[in-house]
């Protein structure tokens, strides 16, 4: 609707145009310790191994069928440690082959049942490291820390191959 011609108008009651927006301006760390690039984030020790969706494994873990013993939940814990260390090593989520290494770790793979059982080493650290679980600050600790990198990230056959090879390759 139009002005009435008989109304006045003053400087300040005019509608003003929209202004321009400011340009943002960029954002810098202000904090200590502020993570800035994907090359500062610390990872293994205290701060752990952390990954995409480590509950998948998890999942996968209480899927998969193998003799959970005496001590099911702490054993499910222990393996969910070695699928999420696993899995982070090559920075994504949980998947088959990560539980297949974990159960081959701990000497579980249905492999080691068809041919007479896991090496008696490799059940013996099995129980170390189920003992060592309740204890620890975060489940897994002392497995993790005691398998080699290198191992952790093969292959589920060469991981299999290699432990029945040399049951002492794991501290």
């Amino acid at each position: 609707m139009g002005q009435q011609p008989n109304i006045e108008l003053v400087a300040t009651e005019r509608p003003v145009g929209k202004l321009a927006r400011a340009a943002e301006r960029r954002w810098t760390p202000r904090r200590p310790g502020e993570i800035t690039s994907p090359s500062e984030m610390p990872s293994g020790g205290s701060f752990g191994r952390p990954g995409p969706d480590t509950g998948w494994g998890l999942r996968m873990i209480q899927a998969a069928s193998f003799d959970r013993g005496r001590r099911p939940r702490i054993l499910e814990s222990l393996l969910g440690a070695l699928v999420g260390a696993r899995a982070s090593h090559a920075r994504r989520g949980p998947a088959r082959q990560d539980v297949e290494v974990a159960l081959s770790l701990v000497g579980l793979h249905e492999d080691y049942t068809v041919s007479g059982g896991a090496p008696e080493q490799i059940a013996l650290r099995r129980e170390r490291w189920l003992d060592a679980v309740s204890h620890e600050p975060w489940p897994g600790m002392s497995a993790l820390a005691s398998i080699p990198p290198d191992l952790l990230t093969d292959t589920p056959e060469r991981v299999r191959s290699r432990l029945l090879a040399d049951p002492s390759l794991i501290g």
